[in-house]
């Protein structure tokens, strides 16, 4: 019929079942797009203010449950039948996946081909991951999932020229990519390695910055390359300290850390999660003092949890 128009995809991106399709375009017509757009828990993301403040976006929550953060403690949750929009937005607002979701999302202003070549370029670098080595995966989410959290929890510390959170997600999820130029035989060695392998293995937040760089930009890169910097200079590939090293990679330090620490590597005794914090504490010659503080503050109330406890 004349004026009708059908999009036989739009059941099943409603219902979830397409797991490799996180942006789907239902409707567009000129600068007006309607999409779906599938949040998976744990996920944070920003609502930004537009640069024309006439534009306005609009969500309808069709399954799960999310959370804004509306500033001075304040947060509101949102289930399946609510919605929003903004239109003429003041300041950055945080938003929290606490399960699963699928958002209907209507834009004035084009949002679709921008997001979904940034998610189909992070699904193409995770997969690249995954296939190498499994437990890199899992590392790096769980890295970026700590991350995050004291990104949020440190904001007011960052300076004015912070990358903004979804580039700091993509230098957490993907610090250690670089690990793909590493010998299979080296990178699942159960046994402690040579100082000869170990070198090599040094390699790798170069080899992540050199693979993110042309994609991201160099402010992302170089937070990857600085993840196993320390304080008193100690670390590599560049031997950085103090202030030489930004707040974003102090803060990818401490998460890759904790992590490794609380974490079976085979090689390795798994400690708690407050006592791996409270051991990142007392080396404030290698970690940032205030971010390893938060550290511990947002594991005694337990706002960081064992990786694994977020999982689906």
């Amino acid at each position: 019929m004349k004026g009708l128009y059908l999009h036989e995809a739009a059941r099943e991106n409603l219902n979830c079942e397409d797991e490799n399709q996180f942006l789907t375009l239902l409707a567009k017509k000129g600068n007006f797009e309607v999409m779906t757009q599938r949040v998976i828990r744990g996920a944070t993301a920003w609502l930004y203010p537009a640069e024309n403040p006439g534009d306005m976006e609009f969500f309808f929550v069709h399954t799960g449950e999310m959370e804004i953060v509306l500033g001075e403690g304040e947060t509101r949750r949102i289930g399946p039948g609510d919605s929003f929009y903004t239109q003429g937005l003041s300041r950055n607002v945080l938003m929290r996946c606490l399960e699963d979701a699928m958002l209907v999302y209507v834009s004035t202003c084009p949002a679709f081909d921008e997001q979904d070549y940034w998610q189909k370029e992070l699904r193409a670098l995770m997969r690249r991951v995954d296939e190498y080595d499994h437990n890199t995966k899992r590392h790096s989410r769980a890295v970026m999932r700590y991350a995050v959290r004291l990104y949020e929890a440190l904001a007011d510390q960052l300076d004015d020229g912070k990358i903004e959170l979804e580039g700091f997600i993509v230098a957490a999820l993907f610090h250690d990519v670089g690990k793909c130029n590493v010998p299979g035989s080296i990178l699942r060695k159960k046994s402690k390695l040579t100082p000869e392998e170990y070198e090599i293995v040094k390699c790798h937040p170069c080899d992540s910055a050199t693979i993110l760089k042309p994609m991201y930009g160099e402010k992302i890169a170089n937070i990857t390359l600085m993840h196993h910097e320390r304080m008193d200079g100690s670390g590599y590939p560049q031997g950085l300290s103090g202030d030489q090293i930004p707040m974003e990679a102090r803060i990818l330090m401490v998460a890759d850390s904790f992590d490794a620490m609380t974490s079976e590597r085979g090689y390795n005794r798994v400690m708690g999660l407050e006592e791996a914090a409270e051991e990142i504490v007392s080396q404030n010659h290698l970690y940032d003092p205030l971010v390893a503080q938060t550290l511990l503050k947002l594991v005694k109330s337990g706002q960081i949890k064992r990786e694994e406890e977020t999982e689906n």
